[in-house]
């Protein structure tokens, strides 16, 4: 089937999975419409994380992968504004991470189910509450190759922005076949300012303002940046085994 093809039917599919998923009587956080995108696994901005340590790799987790499928699954705006709005993350918002993290493995399997039917090579990037403790963070980000893909921007405390919202769920899975667009050839001044734009918005290393220091209750920033292991001790009141700053969320609207 032409690419394209197969790319208007992942987004109906997961579309109807969100949909469906949310009309359980289980269920109460809601969605907004998913978005997609596809990024090759050539991209060097991959080599340029790896090389630092701050992500895996994709032709290292998957070898036969060639594009990964990524999906942002927005949260309802008013639990991203009712967070905003209280000192401590709210009950609602909480609850939405563990809701949006269960959605995304329905997600999975549903991209799994279209790839397969295509006679495509599919696998996960990640364990879905994978963790180290030690880096403060998960091995492999879906939310750099989201930003690399152009989906969207990160954020403070490696949020993920798209259209200046935050608030939802960055997911995705590896396949051998050819969905994304070959990558710029970026080198030198070029791939440095690429990098730059990645990691600098994530303020780990500031400046973060007064205001963004004053509403972390964790006390975890500062003007020099973002402590992660306070970040991840705090987060740990709310997922004592994935720790992310994503259960918290409070610092996440203040971008540079």
């Amino acid at each position: 089937m032409d690419a394209e093809l197969v790319k208007r039917r992942l987004k109906k599919r997961i579309t109807e999975t969100v949909q469906e998923f949310q009309e359980r009587e289980d269920i109460t956080c809601r969605f907004g419409e998913p978005e997609l995108a596809y990024v090759s696994v050539d991209d060097v901005r991959f080599d340029m994380l790896f090389a630092r340590g701050l992500n895996g790799h994709p032709r290292e987790i998957y070898r036969p992968g060639r594009t990964i499928i990524l999906y942002y699954l927005p949260l309802a705006e008013d639990i991203v504004r009712a967070n905003e709005q209280s000192e401590e993350p709210t009950e609602e918002w909480v609850k939405a991470y563990f809701e949006s993290l269960w959605l995304a493995m329905y997600v999975n399997q549903t991209i799994r189910e279209v790839m397969v039917g295509q006679g495509r090579l599919i696998s996960n990037l990640n364990n879905m509450v994978e963790w180290d403790d030690e880096k403060c963070r998960e091995e492999w980000s879906h939310k750099y190759a989201a930003a690399i893909a152009g989906l969207g921007e990160m954020g403070p405390a490696g949020s993920f922005h798209r259209n200046g919202q935050y608030g939802g769920r960055v997911g995705g899975m590896i396949t051998d076949g050819m969905y994304a667009d070959r990558p710029d050839a970026i080198e030198g001044e070029e791939l440095q300012e690429a990098l730059a734009k990645l990691l600098n918005p994530c303020l780990f290393d500031g400046p973060c303002s007064e205001e963004m220091i004053n509403v972390c209750p964790g006390g975890a920033i500062t003007a020099e940046g973002i402590d992660k292991a306070k970040c991840r001790d705090y987060c740990k009141k709310y997922n004592e085994k994935t720790p992310a700053p994503e259960v918290c969320g409070k610092c996440f609207r203040f971008r540079v």
